[in-house]
C-alpha cells in the first residue's frame, strides 16, 4: 500500500513537471514554468523557484508549451496552438488547420488565451494618451488668533483641468476672507478660465479670462481678458516651465468713495508657470503681470509660490506658500499697493 501511494505521488509529480512549458537556451540551459508571452524580443516565463524570468529571444534555441497559446509573426498573421520544439531548433505549432513549421527568430509576439495581445495593449495605451482627462484640485484652510488682537479667517481654492495631448482647458477660483478685531482685513475673490493649444512641442497659443473683486482695495469688479502665445522650455515627468505673452483688456470698477476712476484699457499679458517634482514634494510657481499699453507703470501683478508635501492619506497633501497681489495704482485710493498672504492649506487632488 505504501509503495502504491509513493508511486502515485511520483507519477503526479512527474506529470506536473512534464506538463510545464519549457525554454531551452542556446547554451543548453533549460527553464521550466509557464510562458506568459513574447514581446520586444523577450520571452517571459513564470517559474515556481524564481518568479518571472525574462529571457532574450536571441539566446533561445527552442521552446514548447503544454497548452495552446497565441503566436504572431512580423507579417501580421497569427495562430493559436500548442508549440513543440526539437533538437535542431525547429518549432511546430499545432493549429486547427494543421501543423505549422517555424523557428524562434520568426516569432514576433505571443500571448496567453484570454489575454490581450501586445499589439492591442500598445494600441489601448496610445488611445489612452490621446484621451482628454479631467483632474481636480480643492484646497482649504482656516486661521485664527486671540490675545492682543482677535482674528479669524478662511481661504479656499478650486481648480478643474481637462487635458489632452494637444490642448488644456482649465477653470480656477479662489477666495480669501479675514476679520481682525471685528473689522475686515481681507475680502477678495477671483475666478477664471484658461485654454491652451499646442502648435508643436514648444509653441502654443492661449486665450484666458479672469474676473473678481477686492473689497479692501475698493475694487468692486475687475476683468482681465487676454490672448497670445506661449513657449515651453521644459516638459518632463519632473519639470514644467512655460512662459507666455500676449495682448489683453483690463476693466476695473471701484467703489464711489475710493477716489479712483474706472479703468478700461488695452494691456499686455505676461505670465510664467513652473512646476518641479522633488523627492519630498512638488514646487509650483505662477506669475502674471498685466500692464496697460498706454502707461506701463499702471499694472497688476499676481504671484503664487507653494510647496506641496504629500500625506500618507492618498490624494491629500499639505501646501505651504505665499502669494503677492500688487496694484501699482492702489495709492490713488489711499491703500497699500502690496498685499502678501502666507498660508498652510490642506489640498485634495482627484480625477
Amino acid at each position: 500500500m505504501k509503495k502504491l501511494i509513493a508511486f502515485t505521488i511520483a507519477a503526479l509529480a512527474l506529470a506536473a513537471v512534464s506538463s510545464a512549458d519549457v525554454i531551452v537556451t542556446k547554451s543548453g540551459s533549460t527553464i521550466k514554468g509557464k510562458i506568459k508571452g513574447i514581446e520586444d524580443g523577450k520571452i517571459t516565463i513564470s517559474t515556481d523557484f524564481a518568479g518571472d524570468i525574462v529571457v532574450d529571444k536571441a539566446q533561445v534555441d527552442q521552446f514548447s508549451t503544454d497548452e495552446p497559446i497565441f503566436v504572431s509573426f512580423d507579417s501580421g498573421s497569427s495562430y493559436v496552438g500548442k508549440v513543440s520544439g526539437s533538437n535542431d531548433g525547429a518549432l511546430k505549432i499545432a493549429t486547427e488547420d494543421g501543423e505549422l513549421a517555424t523557428s524562434v527568430e520568426k516569432i514576433a509576439e505571443s500571448w496567453q488565451p484570454g489575454a490581450d495581445s501586445p499589439a492591442k495593449l500598445r494600441q489601448d495605451a496610445e488611445m489612452e494618451k490621446l484621451r482628454r482627462k479631467w483632474a481636480y484640485e480643492a484646497a482649504f484652510d482656516l486661521t485664527g488668533k486671540s490675545g492682543n488682537s482677535n482674528s479669524n479667517g478662511m481661504a479656499m481654492s478650486f481648480r478643474a483641468k481637462l487635458q489632452g495631448p494637444d490642448d488644456k482647458l482649465e477653470f480656477f477660483s479662489r477666495a480669501n476672507f479675514e476679520e481682525t478685531d471685528d473689522s475686515k482685513s481681507a475680502d477678495d475673490a477671483r475666478a477664471g478660465v484658461d485654454y491652451t493649444n499646442q502648435i508643436n512641442d514648444k509653441w502654443n497659443w492661449y486665450v484666458s479670462s479672469e474676473f473678481g473683486r477686492d473689497v479692501i482695495k475698493d475694487t468692486d469688479l475687475f476683468v482681465n481678458t487676454a490672448a497670445g502665445f506661449g513657449y515651453t522650455f521644459a516638459n518632463t515627468d519632473t519639470r514644467f516651465l512655460n512662459v507666455r505673452g500676449g495682448l489683453g483688456y483690463r476693466f476695473e470698477d471701484y467703489s464711489d468713495f475710493s477716489g479712483r476712476e474706472e479703468l478700461s484699457a488695452a494691456s499686455l499679458d505676461l505670465g510664467l508657470e513652473h512646476k518641479e517634482t522633488l523627492k519630498w514634494g512638488k514646487l509650483v510657481n505662477r506669475i502674471k503681470i498685466t500692464p496697460t499699453i498706454e502707461d506701463f507703470g499702471s499694472f497688476r501683478l499676481y504671484q503664487d509660490t507653494a510647496i506641496d508635501l504629500p500625506l500618507k492619506a492618498e490624494k491629500y497633501s499639505v501646501r505651504l506658500g505665499f502669494a503677492n497681489d500688487f496694484d501699482s495704482d492702489a495709492e490713488l485710493s489711499g491703500k497699500d499697493d502690496l498685499d502678501t498672504t502666507y498660508y498652510i492649506r490642506l489640498v485634495l487632488n482627484w480625477d
